[in-house]
């Protein structure tokens, strides 16, 4: 009787330890309503968990309510979720992160494919933008110095328009969203990895470090050489970065893109990038987008024609036709020389044609040396939409990405 006891003891036991709560966590607008946005909290000591099955609950009331999430493993356990909808100014939210038996009702998501040239990232089922791993094919009688890889091309709105364009005729070395230093001084030579015309340097793919995807996002982490070129054509390795992009699972009318760059110089001399009137993050827009079938509004008021060399935390892009679509792109203010410079033609560049280029540039009116040893982080937030947008929801997403709402665990 006593060992039957102790087998029901220890039976209970176990399910009551799966079925355990591992934290509950608050989640607290803070000073500004927030819409449609995912969070993330580290979980101390819970490591051991990482093969248990994990499920978020959202708490409302007496009920628990299933919400999708996503768990990364490093030195903690981390979380990710969305908060669907509007969350007011000073809203709190609460959820509890338990160990469960029960079925959960995590969905397969296309999330991240691999080509031959390129992956593609995925909201939903629906193609966000791709990541060009393979360098670019050039027409005939283009020098193949012009060629590259490592870029963003084509880059979605929700209902699918492309929205970026590469190798314009007015300048070739343009790729979509793509980033590389103009003026720079690396072991006491001049080396410009933008205007690839040059021949003196050069941005590519050299690997993909991690693809990750999930219920929440996908993201895809790779790393890119800076390569200067010397008198014998031989490339030295100038300047690594690690770039991750990643895109979330959001609502049908927005893709959510951030866009992280961490740039790390192994080689003794550094690297010095000189002030100058571009060079960094830019994006370059659709062939058919000019002053008349867009419209340009920056954090600081500003327009396509008076907002070049005017400092920015955000840029917006709205179309202006029928059906229309639009890009709101955003700098981190933990970047250097945060809000950043920004470099953009008016509307009457390029002949008044195609003429959306917007190249957020923190070496604009400042020098910039990355030493050696040294790491240095530059963050972007990209959102496409379909319709238009306002100055308050582009604030509003600004708020969000620079100052998102906090989240406190507390453990049980």
């Amino acid at each position: 009787m006593n060992y039957i006891l102790s087998i029901i003891a220890l039976f209970s036991l176990n399910i009551s330890i799966m079925a355990q709560s591992i934290a509950k966590l608050e989640v607290k607008a803070g000073d500004f309503d927030r819409q449609n946005i995912v969070v993330n909290a580290i979980i101390d000591n819970a490591l051991h968990h990482k093969d248990k099955n994990l499920i978020l609950y959202e708490i409302k009331g007496n009920q628990k309510i299933e919400v999708a999430s996503q768990f990364t493993f490093s030195d903690h356990l981390q979380i990710h979720w969305r908060i669907d909808g509007l969350m007011k100014k000073g809203e709190t939210r609460r959820y509890e992160l338990r160990i469960s038996t029960a079925e959960t009702n995590r969905r397969n998501h296309a999330n991240i494919r691999k080509t031959d040239d390129s992956y593609i990232l995925f909201n939903d089922f629906r193609p966000v933008l791709h990541y060009n791993h393979a360098k670019a094919p050039l027409a005939g009688g283009i020098d193949a110095s012009f060629s590259r890889s490592g870029y963003i091309h084509p880059l979605f709105s929700p209902s699918g328009k492309v929205l970026t364009n590469i190798q314009p005729p007015d300048h070739i070395h343009h790729y979509g969203l793509w980033n590389a230093w103009t003026s720079t001084v690396f072991r006491d030579s001049s080396v410009d990895f933008w205007n690839l015309g040059q021949r003196q340097g050069h941005v590519n793919y050299a690997g993909t470090i991690s693809a990750t995807q999930g219920e929440v996002y996908q993201a895809l982490k790779t790393l890119h050489l800076h390569a200067a070129i010397d008198s014998l054509g031989n490339n030295i390795t100038a300047l690594n970065e690690t770039l991750e992009v990643k895109t979330y699972q959001t609502a049908e009318n927005i893709n959510i893109i951030d866009y992280t760059s961490s740039f790390y110089c192994d080689d003794e001399s550094g690297l010095y990038l000189e002030e100058y009137r571009y060079g960094g993050f830019v994006f370059r827009g659709n062939e058919t987008w000019n002053g008349r079938t867009v419209v340009m509004l920056t954090s600081e008021g500003k327009d396509q024609d008076n907002s070049d060399g005017e400092r920015a935390r955000w840029c917006l892009v709205n179309e202006t036709g029928e059906n229309p679509s639009g890009i709101l792109i955003m700098s981190h203010p933990l970047n250097f020389n945060h809000p950043e410079p920004l470099r953009t033609w008016n509307s009457n560049a390029n002949r008044g044609r195609s003429n959306i280029f917007v190249n957020f540039s923190p070496i604009r009116n400042s020098d910039w040396t990355m030493n050696y040893g040294e790491n240095y982080t530059l963050r972007y937030r990209i959102i496409t939409f379909n319709g238009r947008w306002t100055q308050h929801n582009a604030e509003r997403a600004w708020q969000d990405f620079a100052h998102p709402p906090v989240v406190k665990v507390i453990y049980q």
